[in-house]
């Protein structure tokens, strides 16, 4: 179902994504070989095949290098079969961005191979101390590194002397803590790592405040945080979208009985639905022109609107919670149970919305 799925989300296949969520979500869950989430070889191997992790890096690791925009509604699209399979695009496309900012030849030895894959923190936690002429030694722990259980390599922020820098920390020198434990995106195995000890080639560290190399394909010139916030809120959306499209099924399920007994329910419910349904055509279709908009700019040297790319992604990924939380309350006890997808939807996009790229303060 890999490669069905995998185009469908390619090609922007609307009707087929709608049509198989239920039975993509099914599926999603059976090729994960852990409770809390660990991709299958045969998952991997798709991936891979479509350069899906790749495709925000430069042909010149060969990568796929989409427009910004159009990266952004494969993951929305991936996010609408299942969160965690979206989440997971989210953070391992994520990435990319560091790759112009490691050494030329670092950054071919870790991304060039095709199971490019990276995991890790942006929270600066342990200590990176000089042992010698060509490597420091790491000990830390770092959470929240969703994809940790496939990914090929892990980036994390450390404390040095003289200040605070990022690391390509190798798979085989960081240790996994399965210690992922929320309430929703329970299968992106989102756990900590752990380094003791690591001897780190000091190639491997590199300094975000610094400029990054020039490249024909600039994202690592790019907003740091527009880029993550053309990630994360199609996340968001795909969730929301799909978490609606269920909340029609039950209006429909419940019709009968509501326009009987309950014909005030049935209405308020059913606008809202419209409400939502309305704004969202519109915030979404903004957002994505202004992200395309931005991206063109940004190629061709000119201002890459951040404050109105930042104000729009914001809007959109509070419209979407703040709708699902007022509806929630007013669908009855069904939706409580824990294995129904309204439920589950809503834990995911609870916990999707805890990421400090949806906040300011």
């Amino acid at each position: 179902m890999w490669d069905q799925a995998i185009n469908a989300v390619k090609n922007n296949e609307v009707t087929w994504i709608k049509t198989n969520s239920k039975r993509f979500s099914k599926f999603f869950r059976s090729e994960n070989l852990l409770d809390r989430g660990k991709l299958s070889e045969g998952a991997m191997e798709a991936h891979y095949r479509h350069k899906l992790f790749k495709m925000f890096l430069g042909k010149n690791y060969n990568g796929l290098e989409l427009p910004l925009h159009t990266g952004s509604k494969w993951i929305e699209n991936a996010a609408y079969l299942n969160a965690n399979w979206g989440w997971l695009l989210a953070i391992g496309v994520g990435g990319a961005y560091f790759a112009d900012y490691l050494p030329q030849e670092t950054a071919h030895k870790y991304f060039d191979r095709p199971d490019a894959l990276v995991a890790g923190s942006g929270k600066p936690s342990g200590k990176a101390e000089k042992k010698s002429q060509h490597n420091l030694e790491v000990n830390g722990a770092w959470q929240y590194c969703s994809g940790s259980e496939q990914a090929s390599m892990f980036t994390a922020v450390s404390f040095t002397e003289e200040k605070q820098l990022a690391f390509v920390l190798p798979k085989e020198q960081a240790k996994i803590r399965r210690d992922w434990n929320k309430i929703g995106m329970q299968l992106t195995c989102s756990h900590s790592i752990v380094a003791e000890d690591a001897q780190v080639p000091a190639e491997n560290f590199f300094d975000l405040a610094a400029p990054p190399r020039e490249s024909s394909y600039a994202l690592s010139s790019y907003p740091f945080m527009l880029f993550a916030r053309a990630c994360f809120v199609p996340v968001v959306t795909g969730i929301c979208e799909s978490l609606w499209d269920n909340i029609g099924e039950l209006i429909e399920q419940r019709k009968e009985d509501w326009q009987k007994f309950q014909p005030g329910r049935y209405e308020f419910i059913l606008q809202k639905k419209k409400k939502f349904v309305h704004r969202n055509r519109h915030l979404t279709s903004h957002f994505y022109k202004i992200l395309k908009k931005s991206w063109k700019n940004h190629l061709e040297g000119k201002p890459c609107l951040e404050t109105q790319v930042s104000s729009l992604g914001l809007d959109l990924a509070e419209h979407h919670y703040s709708f699902c939380a007022a509806i929630l309350p007013k669908l009855g006890m069904q939706v409580l149970e824990k294995d129904h997808p309204i439920q589950q939807k809503w834990q995911n996009l609870q916990t999707a919305y805890q990421h400090m790229s949806f906040h300011e303060y």
